[in-house]
């Protein structure tokens, strides 16, 4: 491993500071790794000269671009590209991810008419509102219309360099929804097309200007032409965060074209940043120390006596089963997926991945899913225990949950992310109830509905995230959808930068709005806590439910430009936030009929 310390030209700022972590030995494998490495056939590396490269990635990407196919699809798929220049058009599917492979986001260029895009999956309908689970990294895209990239959740762009518009929205589609949504460490020379996008967050972006959005734009440590904050009650909510006060980027690979070797970069974790950041200080990890997971042939077992040995993990693209959990121990260990590798969790309740915060960690670029598991076991997707490290805080990117959508309706999870560790900083998380979910064999939707809707006592899941450490940061938090409360936050001094949630379609009023089941609760102990721009909506679909109130804490936290809103539905959220009940019972009317 070795530690770069390069000052950083595009970061802006030299307000940032940098976090070097504690000096940790040499680690030495008594299997070395090949390098480069061996990837199996659901990552396709391709080079400047390779020919027929657009018609290549259609063809691998057949289905994952079919919503009806692709949607709850077990095919998974990572493009690769090696520094150079490329002229193509290619659609970004379902369970894609697209990375370039040098030291700079301006070694890989993507040019053409259209380069890489996204169009609206169901321009007719839904637009882009199940257009999740594809992301973009590490390139610089210079197509002569500019960036399409028009997405809901689970679909981040990092380290990107947009020479033209960045445009997050579809208008070429009759229905152009669309609720991402996720941009950090980039460079954006156009404009910031927010169109439609009902929220959006963009961290450490250097930016020139930004037009359009619904209901919540944020941005936090950008820089050049950021928006002003919105008046109070406008929309969109403009909310700007002058710096990410605690950050580091997602790891990313690179090549040595001189040699053909990987390595995996790990960007250290700095304070008070404002930029992009492309060139922040990083530690490096030759491919030597990086053990491939292939799920065709790879499991907990052999991930674990990797992680113990001192390798670090790149789970490439595929589902793996596991029957146990992957347990990470060692200090500055890092997993990440490719392609949206899928961890699916042991039926025996074990989480599909256990922390020992040690400081220095990285889990990044997973989907993490629920299995069936009996009512009477409490159960985890994701449990980040230890003591934390505030000198080297460990980081969790673009880490996906779900309980539901493909497969059974009978899998389960207690709670979906448990954060126990302090100093963790949470960066762009999706844990999501599904809502809907895969048509089983024979089985014909409602009308006007291409997919099973969820009802009560399928794809059961209590919360989405319970933090008990102290000196939480989460920048860009999305939680849908859960039976009870979506987000409950116990431990002191929290913070969230960008929230977006919507309360569960399928309860009534017995099931949730009686029993005081809200989006985000503060534990009534907390001495402090902060939210900025914090959204909550319901769309009671199926029966009446009114729910006191969107967010629940005490009065010793503050909440900046929070909201709700009623998508559609039965009734809906009373108010904003509640401190005090008695006081806020005996004054609203609406309350009073129902309770």
């Amino acid at each position: 491993m070795r530690l770069h310390l390069k000052l950083s030209i595009l970061a802006a700022v030299a307000a940032a500071v940098t976090m070097p972590p504690p000096e940790k030995k040499q680690r030495t494998h008594a299997h070395q790794q090949p390098n480069p490495p061996v990837f199996p056939e659901s990552v396709v590396v391709f080079a400047p000269d390779d020919r027929n490269i657009t018609e290549t990635m259609a063809a691998r990407s057949e289905v994952l671009n079919d919503r009806a196919r692709g949607h709850f699809s077990s095919e998974r798929l990572a493009f690769l590209f090696r520094p150079g220049r490329y002229d193509v058009e290619a659609k970004i599917g379902y369970y894609t991810s697209v990375s370039g492979l040098g030291a700079s986001p301006d070694d890989v260029v993507f040019a053409g008419a259209r380069g890489l895009y996204v169009d609206a999956m169901d321009p007719q309908q839904a637009g882009s509102l199940d257009t999740f689970w594809r992301s973009g990294d590490n390139f610089r895209h210079e197509a002569s219309t500019g960036f399409r990239w028009a997405v809901s959740q689970a679909a981040p762009l990092r380290r990107i360099h947009a020479a033209r518009d960045l445009e997050l929205f579809d208008p070429t589609a009759q229905v152009n929804y669309a609720s991402g949504g996720y941009l950090g460490n980039s460079i954006v020379e156009g404009n910031l097309v927010l169109g439609s996008q009902q929220q959006w967050i963009s961290r450490n972006v250097q930016m020139n200007g930004a037009t359009g959005g619904a209901w919540s734009n944020v941005y936090v440590g950008c820089a050049g032409g950021v928006p002003e904050p919105s008046a109070a009650g406008a929309e969109p909510r403009v909310s700007v965060v002058d710096q990410a006060p605690v950050v580091a980027a997602k790891p990313y690979l690179m090549i040595d074209e001189a040699t053909g070797k990987y390595s995996l970069r790990v960007p250290l974790v700095a304070k008070d940043v404002v930029g992009a950041a492309l060139d922040a200080p990083f530690r490096e990890i030759p491919f030597e120390g990086v053990f491939v997971a292939d799920a065709s042939r790879h499991g907990a077992r052999e991930i674990n006596e990797a992680l113990r040995a001192g390798l670090d993990v790149v789970l490439a693209p595929g589902i793996f089963q596991l029957d146990d959990s992957i347990r990470m121990a060692r200090p500055g260990a890092v997993v990440m997926g490719l392609g949206f590798s899928t961890l699916v969790a042991p039926a025996s309740g074990a989480p599909c991945v256990i922390a020992h915060d040690t400081g220095g960690m990285r889990l990044a670029s997973v989907v993490l899913q629920a299995s069936e598991v009996p009512a009477e076991v409490k159960s985890l997707l994701l449990r980040w225990g230890g003591d934390g490290s505030e000198s080297d805080p460990s980081v969790l990117s673009d880490v996906f949950c779900r309980v539901g959508g493909p497969g059974s309706l009978k899998v389960r999870a207690s709670v979906m992310v448990h954060v126990a560790a302090s100093h963790v900083i949470l960066d762009n998380l999706w844990l999501w109830r599904a809502d809907h979910a895969e048509l089983a064999s024979g089985e014909q939707p409602r009308p006007g509905e291409q997919y099973h809707l969820v009802v009560p006592g399928e794809c059961a899941v209590k919360n989405g995230l319970v933090v008990d450490g102290d000196d939480v940061t989460a920048y860009g938090l999305a939680v849908e959808h859960t039976d009870q409360d979506q987000v409950v936050w116990r431990g002191e001094r929290g913070r969230t930068y960008f929230y977006q949630c919507e309360l569960p379609y399928d309860v009534n009023q017995t099931m949730f709005g009686d029993q005081g089941y809200t989006g985000y609760r503060v534990d009534a102990a907390v001495k402090k806590h902060k939210g900025e721009a914090l959204g909550i909506y319901s769309f009671f679909r199926d029966y009446p439910c009114l729910v006191q109130a969107a967010i629940v804490a005490p009065d010793t936290a503050t909440f900046m430009n929070a909201f709700t809103k009623k998508l559609r539905g039965h009734d809906g959220i009373l108010s904003v936030e509640r401190y005090e009940t008695a006081a806020w019972r005996a004054s609203d009317p609406r309350f009073q009929k129902n309770y």
